[in-house]
């Protein structure tokens, strides 16, 4: 069996997800944190249970849809894949149709993953304000956290350009 980076990377962070979601099940209160004004100040509440249906409906759009619809988007002939033509024309060639299933797969795996990750962010920062009964998070807690999902979609959209890149005629 090959190696898959990418579905290590989303099982590790479903795992992590789940976990996390379990842990502020646990240490909430009745009433939570539901939303942070600019300088990290909670602005709003609701209860325990909507806010971990809340991050449960996220956590399945985000690391079993994403994947999900890749497989349906790249099983057809392309049209609902955004990609340069010149690239589209190569990869859904009939005799690199199972290569891109797999490795269009793996990469969105990645990114997956990568939004999963951000999402746990969120998840533990709002967990650690609610539970501590902190009237918010400092400001640069949610900076940095999108900082680096930003910075990490970044680059993994350069790779994922060039990696779809058809070789020279």
């Amino acid at each position: 069996m090959s190696a898959r980076p990418g579905r290590a990377a989303l099982l590790a962070v479903a795992v992590a997800y789940v976990v996390g979601l379990v842990v502020a099940a646990l240490v909430l209160p009745d009433q939570v944190p539901s939303h942070f004004d600019a300088a990290g100040r909670v602005d709003d509440r609701t209860s325990r249970t909507a806010m971990l249906a809340f991050w449960v409906a996220v956590g399945v759009v985000v690391l079993v849809g994403i994947p999900a619809v890749t497989r349906l988007a790249v099983s057809g002939d392309g049209t609902w894949v955004n990609m340069p033509q010149r690239s589209k024309d190569y990869w859904f060639a009939p005799e690199r149709r199972p290569e891109l299933r797999s490795r269009f797969g793996e990469d969105m795996e990645v990114f997956a993953a990568l939004t999963g990750g951000l999402l746990l962010a969120a998840l533990a920062v709002t967990t650690w304000v609610g539970a501590t009964g902190r009237d918010g998070a400092p400001w640069w807690t949610f900076v940095a956290g999108l900082a680096a999902y930003l910075l990490l979609t970044a680059g993994w959209t350069v790779a994922l350009l060039r990696r779809y890149q058809p070789p020279p005629d």
